[in-house]
């Protein structure tokens, strides 16, 4: 059964964070936007469950505020979406360093005493920080950088792990360029970096002097009911726009608009969706998918874009049950630890209390990434055993957790390996050939959910700068008698490229 066309202005497919909110700023703009999203759920990897009186966060843990764009998402979601600072409890950080977790100093004086590097390590350190060669070449990997401005103690002891935490990947082939473009810009100088940071602290406190309201989503902050409940408020605010459970499987070019042929449900009624105005804001290896037929060479390039697949384990213990005070935000393991299988542990209620219940402690496990390419594929019990086995010395644990829950994340972090923000400018020139189609996510410019509401923020405002342009132009040609341009031609036999494909 075949249901009859539904016509929008504009289509975003897919309801990750980066979809969701350019379809929330087309919808505030005035403009008629469905968005298509093949599961029920919203927001892609930000995903919450409350199970037994705890909160579970199943992909990110926590946002950070870095630009107005997101900010001022927070504050027009403010009434429903109540976000919730760190506890101060969270701040301290732990490295692994065989077999023990130490404390990774925030200052001076802890960098003297720590046992993390050696006496070599830390004089190198110190004498980078004062005086360091630039780069000698346009896009160094971060370990390249981090060992020639810092020494490679520093590079493959914190460094390593800092990338691992953010990018699940290996600082050895990420771009500094594509991954930290300011830290890229500043490599670039003849600058020490004390100076350089120096300066980058004072600018800060003089914009906020300037205006302190830029601090009023200080820190690592969550929302009382988990990171889901953005994505969710966004959905809401869409009304009948929101079409979650849109399986696309086709989508014809004709003329100036584009055509997607859906599965509801993944089976059975069939829908289909048209649009003068087209987001693609699907993961990577679906939007080549739908690519390639009508752009095959950006097609290839997207799936030249490697992602790494990471594992989450949320497990809980009964307090008695650990020995480690568990006080801080958790540890980070250096590339260099072979012994430890998993890449890092969040200690989740002491960061944020309200995630968990008296008597109970929560750790997040992370796993995967190029470390162990293989950990979605494992078995649930043989991931369990894993993280227990490598945990129970360090954490001292006992017994068994109380709650399991397991949660696989294939491909889920892209990339940015050395080159790719060409192959980012080589996918945009190759579409550009399609008229009013736009692709957007965390494969181009930023694997965070900042970066993500940012990229999406610009893109909204501009397509929807270009619908009320549009729209300006047809109403006057109505007044004059003449057709807008573009406006009522059809071609004589309709041209028209079909994708078959499904979003996934």
């Amino acid at each position: 059964m075949t249901r009859s066309d539904r016509t929008f202005q504009a289509i975003v497919v897919g309801a990750g964070i980066s979809g969701l909110v350019t379809a929330w700023r087309l919808k505030k703009a005035g403009v008629d936007v469905g968005l298509l999203e093949i599961e029920k759920a919203l927001g892609g990897c930000m995903r919450t469950e409350k199970r037994d009186g705890l909160i579970l966060e199943k992909g990110p843990f926590n946002v950070l505020v870095r630009d107005d764009a997101f900010r001022n998402l927070l504050d027009e979601c403010a009434g429903e979406v109540a976000t919730v600072t760190a506890s101060e409890a969270g701040n301290a950080r732990f490295l692994y360093r065989k077999g023990v977790l130490h404390e990774v100093p925030m200052g001076p004086g802890g960098l003297i005493g720590t046992p993390l590097l050696s006496f070599g390590a830390k004089t190198r350190l110190l004498t980078g920080m004062l005086f360091s060669r630039p780069a000698r070449n346009d896009e160094p990997t971060i370990a390249e950088a981090a060992r020639r401005r810092l020494g490679a103690e520093v590079a493959d002891t914190f460094i390593s792990s800092i990338v691992a935490g953010v990018f699940g990947g290996d600082s050895r082939r990420l771009s500094l360029k594509a991954c930290f473009p300011k830290a890229w810009q500043f490599d670039r100088r003849k600058w020490s970096p004390l100076l350089y940071e120096m300066k980058v602290l004072r600018e800060k406190r003089r914009r906020l002097q300037a205006d302190p309201e830029l601090n009023r989503y200080r820190g690592l902050i969550s929302f009382r009911d988990g990171l889901q409940a953005l994505p969710d408020w966004l959905g809401r605010q869409l009304g009948d726009g929101l079409l979650p459970g849109r399986r696309v499987v086709s989508i014809e070019q004709y003329g100036g608009s584009y055509r997607l042929h859906c599965l509801r449900n993944g089976r059975g009624t069939e829908e289909t969706f048209s649009c003068r105005h087209l987001v693609l804001a699907t993961p990577a290896p679906a939007t080549s998918r739908l690519l390639q037929p009508l752009a095959p060479e950006a097609s290839d390039i997207l799936d030249s874009i490697q992602s790494a697949s990471l594992v989450v384990l949320n497990l809980a213990y009964r307090e008695e049950d650990v020995g480690h005070p568990m006080q801080g935000y958790g540890f980070l393991v250096p590339a260099s630890e072979g012994d430890m299988p998993v890449m890092g542990v969040l200690w989740a209620d002491s960061a944020f209390p309200h995630h968990g219940r008296e008597g109970t402690r929560i750790i997040r496990v992370f796993m995967g990434g190029p470390r162990d390419a293989q950990a979605t594929e494992r078995s649930d019990a043989e991931l369990l055993d894993i993280a227990t086995s490598a945990l129970r010395g360090p954490l001292q644990l006992a017994g068994e957790p109380s709650l399991v829950d397991i949660c696989r994340w294939p491909r889920a972090i892209p990339q940015y390996h050395v080159g790719h923000l060409d192959r980012v400018q080589r996918i945009e020139s190759e579409i550009s050939i399609l008229p009013r189609l736009y692709v957007i996510g965390s494969y181009l410019r930023g694997v965070s959910i900042n970066d993500c509401v940012r990229e999406a923020t610009e893109l909204g405002e501009r397509l929807a700068g270009d619908i009320m342009a549009e729209r300006t132009s047809a109403a006057a040609a109505r007044l004059n008698g003449t057709p807008a341009s573009g406006a009522g031609r059809q071609p004589a036999a309709r041209a028209s490229s079909r994708i078959d494909s499904s979003v996934a």
